[in-house]
């Protein structure tokens, strides 16, 4: 059967996150990986997955890898889509709407973009992402990407804090879809819920929720062999 992969990146990265992960593998289909990080006239998921999907083929099933906020992508895409998403992996992301402290805290990201610009804002972000021994043991890398991130414009990183701030909650859709949605858990994320990867689980019996150990909130760096043996063997066993 024909089919693409389709990588959604997070907030604070762009396609270029990637590169370090897919390359070295290989995939039951050609992976795509679009890029958003730029873009400032998407005021929600939906205006983000309705761009994105101009560059994909539409006479093929598309299997999509989310992480962080492209998870929230990935979801929009099931919603808007379901015909042609044929399976979600929702990796280190979330079903969850925004909390109030959480939208706050996405207010102040957006000004202190605003004020500052994306170089100040990049710096002590990326190593939040990871646990703290792999940041510290893995500095180079994490210099590399702070270095390349730094090159996304605040104003593509302040339209997508508004839209995931902005959000709804993604449980009803999981409950009622015949997609299948794989959520891969780093069991060290602190941004990721593992009480919300949970309840999105429930929703249906035909989710799954996979824990990576010893990993933050960057599975696909901290964990990669196990992060892409667990997405193979997760489309692999679709009947579709």
């Amino acid at each position: 059967m024909k089919g693409v992969i389709v990588c959604l990146h997070g907030f604070g990265e762009d396609h270029r996150v990637w590169d370090d992960f897919i390359p070295p593998y290989t995939w039951p289909y050609p992976v795509l990986s679009p890029n958003y990080a730029d873009w400032t006239d998407c005021s929600s998921m939906s205006d983000y997955a309705n761009k994105i999907v101009s560059s994909l083929p539409q006479d093929q099933p598309w299997f999509l890898i989310g992480h962080s906020m492209g998870g929230y992508v990935a979801l929009a895409f099931a919603k808007l889509y379901p015909q042609q998403v044929k399976a979600v992996v929702m990796l280190n992301s979330t079903a969850m709407a925004d909390s109030d402290e959480k939208k706050l805290n996405r207010n102040k990201t957006i000004d202190f973009l605003n004020n500052w610009g994306t170089k100040a804002f990049i710096g002590p972000f990326v190593p939040q992402l990871f646990t703290k021994d792999f940041a510290a043991n893995q500095a180079s890398l994490i210099q590399n990407l702070i270095q390349r991130y730094q090159s996304i414009p605040a104003e593509g990183l302040m339209a997508a804090s508004a839209a995931m701030r902005d959000r709804a909650a993604g449980f009803d859709l999981l409950a009622s879809t015949q997609i299948p949605f794989l959520f891969i858990h780093g069991d060290q994320d602190s941004i990721v819920s593992l009480e919300d990867v949970k309840r999105a689980c429930a929703t249906s019996n035909l989710h799954r929720l996979v824990r990576i150990p010893n990993s933050g909130h960057q599975s696909a760096y901290e964990a990669p062999d196990e992060v892409h043996s667990t997405i193979v063997s997760f489309i692999n066993t679709l009947h579709v």
